[in-house]
């Protein structure tokens, strides 16, 4: 615990003893009904609980016997005795310091874990304040300094936090696992002498700069230097903006940063290939719930399959400081794997561990390789971790095995390997109805057909598919973190239900908070209305955890391209085409910013080297013809329209296409009529209407403004032409 020497507050003149301290007939005046003594205090406070009451009385009485019930059993455990409530306060005693600190701790950890189940107003969270002195018993009720100052406490203490005085600071340093920090000394209301003030750590809190504290606690007291605080709070935020998005280059390479490396197989048939490689993303996955890990998603590691690099150079890439190695053999219905867990700087293995076990205990097996990763590595787990990690799959051998082989194809990313995808994730869930994973599989892929166009099946069925089989896995597990994203998906690029898409992608991040695609998913979501800076936050989380991703190297300038940072956005996409020369989408997204930016000619050749690359997709097609129009070439524009209309005789084409290649000649009736088309068949793709300034020209035409309000979006307003970067 890192904890500075704690100075004593106490005076060192003499004439300072209680007057308990003193003769008893100096106490003749006390009433025999008066007891004193000297005591842990705790001073408990509900969040928000008067404006709650205000809102829904019914809902308040309902949390408040709740969350009475949860505390009460604390207390008792760490021998608490409960002086009284007042309203939706406790005021509670402990035999000591130690008692009343650690029971403080189980209280706020047990709310934080209820929370991550329970989102909304039906959070429970609360201030506590602690503190160690004199408190007098008179006729049932309690009074005294100790009494006073453990609540003027309290109110320092931020939601779910727990603040203490230097007293209580002074007994439990050494013992208890969580680190204190000294706040400074707090100006207590109708309190003579000021108090040091300290407060509690926890592990599952975010992390900031305690010297940061120490100063906005010190200045926030004075009212007159609010003016003072909020420009250091300013300069603040800038700066820890730049520290929390700095690419994870820099600085050293961290222990609980962990590389899981494609497993090994050892078979002598190259078919079984799929079991290693599902075992590598099935342990990724459980990795990723754990919050105090950062495990690289299973994109940039399969990068290293088969590679001959060492692990130096592969933790320098990565900039990882654990490396999690392992092989698989199967044989029949068994399997025999091993893993080594390796110290990056030193080359020294932490963790080895060998396991011969029959395939439906693999679920047992990858639990205990977490656990045993987070041991290794110092990581306290939270109990609901625990539970994430030690929930079973199937017990099927036959079902797994062709969920890991769904999970094979599906990661090829073809039209044609989804549809096998889907084949073998139906197979497992024939094997087992009941096995969620499956389930949810099923909802990936069909979301990938229903919104990015993979397979042939008909829209509509892909749809109504992935809500199926997204809530059916959610049903029979609500834990699954990618049933949530699926469904999360469905409504933002379907139902345009926006809040009801941001509850899902936050829920599941709640689950699975290393789950990169969520990240990436949910910056895309940010992005449409318009919040660019937590898009921007959200995409660098995903890079960090996938960092070799082109997918996400692109997100992060097509977030540039939205805020009009042109310049920017095509440094972006040009170092993702350094990531992946052959990557569609980067020339893509280079094409629509060389558009805006009115670098015509640029813009139709990067398009074509796109639709190359990508198989002739539509969306490419009607951008060229869109670029084509702006650029003086109209009649290539309208030889596509020709070429997309004969195509639709065969097969659905969206109106979205033919309303751009419209914009793209000038000729805006014509395009919003297409565009109300595509709003009628709930055309994906459309959202992007409102938040992409390659649409600009039709911003200020208030049948497009209507449009968008229809969607529950809104316009932005158009730049300033001779502002363009």
């Amino acid at each position: 615990m890192r904890l500075r020497k704690l100075k004593s507050s106490r005076k060192q003149t003499g004439g300072t003893r209680n007057k308990t301290q003193r003769p008893r007939t100096r106490n003749a005046g006390i009433k025999p009904t008066e007891q004193r003594k000297l005591a842990a205090i705790m001073f408990t406070d509900m969040v928000g609980y008067s404006a709650l009451t205000q809102r829904d009385e019914k809902l308040a009485l309902q949390i408040l016997e709740e969350h009475r019930a949860i505390i009460r059993p604390l207390l008792t455990r760490h021998d608490g005795h409960e002086i009284k409530t007042i309203g939706d306060a406790f005021l509670v005693e402990f035999p000591s310091a130690l008692a009343a600190t650690t029971c403080a701790i189980e209280i706020q950890k047990t709310l934080f874990e209820r929370a991550e189940s329970h989102a909304g107003e039906s959070d429970i969270r609360l201030r506590i304040g602690l503190h160690v002195g004199d408190i007098i018993y008179k006729e049932k009720d309690v009074f005294g300094d100790g009494v006073n100052i453990a609540a003027r406490i309290e109110p320092l203490a931020e939601p779910g936090g727990i603040c203490l005085s230097e007293d209580v600071a002074r007994q439990i340093q050494n013992k208890i696992d969580y680190t204190l920090v000294r706040l400074g000394k707090g100006d207590l209301k109708n309190i003579n002498l000021p108090v040091d003030i300290y407060r509690i750590i926890r592990p599952w809190e975010e992390r900031r700069f305690s010297f940061i504290e120490r100063i906005a606690f010190a200045l926030d007291k004075r009212k007159t230097q609010r003016l003072v605080v909020s420009l250091l709070l300013a300069a603040v935020a800038i700066a820890v903006a730049v520290w929390e998005t700095a690419p994870p280059s820099r600085g050293p390479l961290l222990a609980n940063r962990v590389a899981v490396l494609p497993f090994v197989n050892i078979n002598a048939d190259a078919r079984d290939d799929y079991f290693a490689d599902g075992m590598t993303e099935e342990l990724i996955s459980s990795l990723a719930k754990i919050r105090d890990l950062n495990v690289i998603a299973r994109t940039s590691v399969m990068k290293y399959k088969s590679g001959k690099l060492d692990i130096t150079e592969i933790g320098n890439a990565l900039r990882v400081g654990s490396i999690l190695e392992g092989s698989v053999r199967t044989s029949g219905d068994e399997a025999r794997i091993s893993v080594n867990l390796v110290d990056v700087q030193s080359q020294k293995t932490i963790l080895s561990r060998e396991y011969t076990r029959p395939i439906k205990d693999v679920f047992a097996i990858q639990s205990d390789i977490a656990q045993s990763v987070t041991n290794a590595l110092s990581v306290q787990l939270l109990s609901s971790e625990k539970e994430l990690l030690e929930r079973k799959g199937t017990d099927n051998a036959d079902a797994y095995r062709a969920y890991l082989l769904g999970r094979f194809h599906l990661n090829k990313r073809t039209g044609d390997e989804v549809i096998k995808a889907i084949d073998l994730f139906t197979q497992s869930v024939k094997q087992d109805s009941l096995f969620a994973l499956a389930h949810a599989g099923l909802a990936e892929c069909y979301t990938l057909v229903g919104n990015a166009g993979y397979g042939s099946l008909p829209r509509d069925v892909a749809i109504a598919n992935a809500k199926k089989f997204a809530a059916r896995a959610i049903a029979l597990d609500e834990s699954q973190a990618e049933a949530h994203a699926s469904l999360a998906y469905v409504k933002f690029r379907i139902d345009w239900d926006w809040p009801g898409a941001e509850r899902e992608f936050q829920r599941a991040l709640q689950l699975k908070p290393g789950y990169a695609r969520a990240h990436e998913w949910y910056a895309l979501y940010l992005s449409i209305m318009g919040r660019f800076d937590d898009a921007t936050k959200e995409m660098m989380r995903a890079q960090e955890l996938d960092p070799l991703s082109a997918s996400v190297s692109t997100g992060i300038g097509r977030i540039y391209h939205f805020e009009y940072k042109l310049d920017e956005a095509v440094a972006q996409f040009k170092k993702t085409l350094e990531l992946d020369p052959e990557y569609a989408e980067a020339y893509f997204g280079l094409g629509m910013t060389y558009s805006v930016a009115g670098r015509y000619n640029e813009a139709v050749s990067v398009y074509k080297k796109a639709i190359q690359l990508s198989g002739n997709r539509l969306v490419m097609l009607s951008m060229l013809g869109f670029a084509e129009g702006l650029g003086g070439h109209k009649e290539e524009t309208r030889r596509i329209i020709r070429d997309l209309r004969d195509l639709s005789r065969k097969s659905h084409v969206s109106p979205y296409y033919f309303g751009i290649l419209e914009m793209g000649l000038g000729r805006m009736d014509v395009a919003y009529q297409y565009f109300e088309q595509a709003y009628k068949e709930r055309d994906g793709i459309l959202i992007f209407l409102p938040a992409d300034p390659i649409a600009e020209q039709s911003w200020n035409d208030p049948r497009f403004a209507e449009l968008v309000k229809k969607m529950g979006l809104h316009l932005r307003p158009q730049r300033n032409h001779a502002t363009r970067n």
